[in-house]
């Protein structure tokens, strides 16, 4: 039996990275006795095995071969005498494909440090390459996502994807592959990409490509102008520089559509979270109207208000505030405080300020032409103070 330390954790090592995760490869046994030594089985079909006490991933060195379509048809063939170059070359990229011996399922110590590459990964990560193993990258759409988070990673770093990889991604793209991805892997992957310091470059990396189109078909149509493109890049870079929530970065990426039907089709297609499109669609109706005060009315004012449900919570409606700010990348003209005094003046009218006499409908309209002229009086303030500022 022969234990390796294997992917990321190696490869991250090497580059001077935190270590996140450390994943394990055991050649030359079998399901049995990792379970005689303790360790629990993920699946009854996966060869992958949990260690008993710090719960990292030892896998069995395996073979794969696709039978079907998408990224879950394959057919794993595990055994004692799948070697450690027939596991690493299912591998997605030659950087992934590095491998330091151990000295076992319980002392996860190097034997020699020396690093085992039998397909160029060392070469690629001093060239700083993002290249892919073998053809069989071909057989999982799912890497091109992976590979495109990768980008987003690694190109800050100074890496590049090598073309004959960008060549491929592309085929898997033209060829329908990514249509059989799942929605919620989709999201997966996106979400992590997009979540990354520098998640901006997810998106370049499949715009560029051309990739883009098979996953946002109508986002990409939009962003074929170029000045679009460059409009939308900018508020998504400055959404990473400032550190933004990844509610934030997906807002300033859909920024540009202003159809609510071509942002659900969007949303749809990635699986968002519904908090997450809730967001998106309220950024979307009122950050002009934020950006615009104090020159709104008060039926506006009254408006967000109310569908921000910010008299109830104001969370929404200040990280709709954090995020024109973003969008803009300056500061607003107002401080978020005046927007607490705008809720406090909706507020201030209730039901003991409603005539008694009035029953229904009416009780309604009133309490909203109370509210709204509430809002007017703060608002005429605001306009004049800032109109003697300007002057």
């Amino acid at each position: 039996m022969q234990v390796y330390l294997v992917g990321g954790a190696v490869r991250d090592g090497l580059l001077g990275l935190p270590i996140k995760d450390k994943d394990f490869m055991v050649v030359g046994t079998d399901a049995a006795t990792m379970l005689s030594h303790g360790f629990s089985q993920v699946g009854a079909d996966f060869p992958v095995f949990l260690h008993p006490d710090t719960h990292a991933e030892y896998a069995l060195a395996r073979l794969e071969r696709k039978v079907g379509t998408g990224h879950t048809a394959f057919d794993i063939h595990s055994s004692p005498d799948v070697n450690l170059a027939d596991d690493l070359l299912r591998r997605d990229l030659t950087i992934n494909a590095l491998a330091i011996e151990v000295q076992g399922l319980f002392d996860d110590t190097p034997v020699t440090g020396e690093v085992v590459d039998y397909y160029g990964g060392l070469a690629d990560l001093h060239a700083k390459v993002l290249r892919h193993v073998s053809p069989a990258f071909s057989e999982d759409p799912l890497r091109v996502l992976r590979l495109a988070r990768f980008y987003a990673r690694f190109a800050p770093l100074g890496f590049v994807i090598h073309d004959d990889t960008q060549t491929l991604m592309q085929h898997i793209a033209d060829q329908g592959e990514l249509s059989h991805l799942s929605r919620e892997r989709i999201w997966q992957e996106a979400s992590r990409a997009m979540g990354e310091p520098h998640g901006f470059y997810f998106i370049d990396c499949l715009h560029q490509l051309g990739i883009l189109a098979h996953i946002l078909p109508i986002l990409a149509k939009r962003l074929a102008d170029d000045e679009v493109y460059q409009v939308m890049m900018t508020r998504l870079q400055n959404a990473c520089r400032r550190d933004g929530s990844l509610t934030t970065r997906f807002a300033m990426l859909f920024s540009i559509l202003d159809d609510s039907n071509e942002l659900n089709d969007c949303l749809t297609r990635l699986n968002a979270p519904k908090a997450i499109g809730q967001f998106i669609h309220a950024f979307v109706n009122y950050h002009q109207i934020l950006l615009n005060l104090p020159n709104i009315t008060a039926e506006q004012l009254f408006t967000v208000i109310e569908h921000t449900k910010a008299h109830k919570d104001d969370t929404l409606l200040m990280s709709l505030y954090d995020a024109c700010e973003i969008y803009q990348n300056k500061s607003m003209i107002y401080p978020k405080a005046w927007l607490h005094d705008a809720i406090t003046r909706y507020q201030s009218v209730s039901m003991a300020n409603i005539d008694p006499a009035l029953t229904g409908k009416a009780i309604g309209d009133e309490l909203a032409r109370l509210r709204k002229q509430a809002l007017y009086g703060l608002l005429g303030n605001f306009q004049m103070a800032n109109a003697l500022t300007v002057f």
